[in-house]
């Protein structure tokens, strides 16, 4: 098997990971939290429907930046989800279409093409590789915590913060923006 069609194989896997265990949660569910300990960012709300969010459009900016050109920049992201936030379903729908173009954006790559410096968010350069491998190990991460949080929160009566304002806030400074 070529190493791209492993990290391939490995990307669909802690995707599922994550959408199995987001299936599990109903709407109220999704929007419950666990209260901040602390007040250190954690790039969420610490609901499930952030975590989905944060997974979804982390996937479309890294694909965006290292393999399209920069095509989608995170102001474009945090506008569409203004489209659809909060709906629960509509998030479940996003990460589905976030991990298609995640997947298109470098399935295509050769081999040899994995050891290429390509750009990351921050600015930096980052071989192809890491990109990917970081993605296939934030949806496992991410799906751990989806898991622990359906059955930790209680379900909520009012949504979360917006995504889309998170994202105006933390990343209008990287230079996607």
């Amino acid at each position: 098997m070529r190493k791209v069609a492993l990290l391939g194989e490995q990307s669909n896997l802690t995707y599922l990971e994550l959408r199995e265990a987001a299936r599990g949660a109903d709407e109220p569910t999704a929007w419950g939290r666990l209260p901040a300990a602390g007040d250190e960012y954690l790039h969420t709300d610490g609901s499930i429907h952030g975590i989905v969010l944060h997974a979804a459009t982390s996937k479309v900016m890294y694909a965006s930046q290292a393999f399209r050109d920069l095509e989608v920049r995170w102001r474009d992201l945090a506008d569409r989800l203004d489209g659809f936030e909060p709906n629960w379903a509509a998030a479940l729908d996003y990460l589905d279409e976030a991990h298609e173009y995640w997947r298109a954006a470098w399935e295509n790559l050769a081999d040899d093409d994995l050891e290429q410096d390509v750009p990351h968010f921050s600015g930096r350069l980052w071989p192809a590789w890491k990109i990917i491998a970081t993605i296939v190990g934030h949806d496992a991460y991410h799906a751990g915590q989806v898991a622990l949080l359906r059955y930790a929160v209680s379900p909520a009566t009012s949504p979360p913060d917006s995504v889309a304002e998170d994202i105006r806030t933390h990343c209008s400074s990287l230079p996607g923006w």
